[in-house]
């Protein structure tokens, strides 16, 4: 029973949002058109030996004429970078961003991607085709008796005021495909790998920078 003459509230402390799109056609036609011209481009130039992707592939993309930065990605950087207060991206106020890298992942089965962060100050990941669903990959042996079932899961890990580590599972299906998240370079993630199917999983990446030039 709470006192008559005590008064309570919660303080919630700050942390960093993200961002989530879902992408419209024009976005989406213009990045399979990238997808389509990297691959067929003679000498295509591979991104995976900067990676960590434990992954079948990587191909640099060119964001013809900033189309993507400019359309589809400008607002939402400055706006997150406005509205988070946190040291890793509060440096970077005021100052004028770009699109540092860009770059297509294909990813087989049993393909994962470790535990690791981005030399940015953002990043943000567009998932252009899922051929699996969460809950088929959660049936499959290998995950359906875990109390943590993860097969085919994007995750973010970050620790809360308790120092706890804590997980953000994103859950891959379908529906997913032309949704892009924005989060901090510095946020810890990971791509767990999916089961069952001999088709691709095909997503971008790409970092966000000061522009110093």
């Amino acid at each position: 029973m709470i006192h008559e003459e005590d008064n309570w509230c919660t303080i919630i402390p700050s942390n960093v949002c993200l961002f989530k799109c879902e992408l419209g056609d024009t976005a989406i036609n213009y990045l399979h058109g990238l997808i389509e011209k990297a691959k067929t481009k003679p000498g295509q130039t591979s991104f995976k030996p900067t990676l960590a992707g434990n992954i079948q592939e990587s191909i640099i993309l060119e964001d013809d004429n900033g189309y993507l930065f400019d359309n589809h990605l400008s607002y939402a950087a400055y706006k997150f970078v406005e509205e988070n207060s946190h040291r890793a991206i509060q440096h970077s106020k005021g100052k004028k961003l770009k699109l540092d890298s860009l770059w297509v992942n294909f990813q087989n089965k049993h393909d994962f991607n470790p535990v690791h962060f981005h030399n940015a100050i953002l990043s943000f990941v567009i998932w252009m085709k899922i051929p699996t669903h969460y809950e088929d990959q959660y049936r499959l042996p290998i995950a359906a008796n875990s109390n943590n079932p993860s097969a085919s899961d994007f995750e973010f890990l970050y620790t809360n005021i308790l120092g706890e580590i804590e997980r953000m599972d994103v859950k891959m299906s379908p529906e997913m495909e032309g949704t892009l998240m924005l989060f901090p370079s510095t946020l810890m993630h990971q791509v767990y790998p999916f089961y069952d199917t001999d088709e691709q999983r095909i997503s971008i990446a790409g970092n966000i920078i000061i522009d110093n030039g």
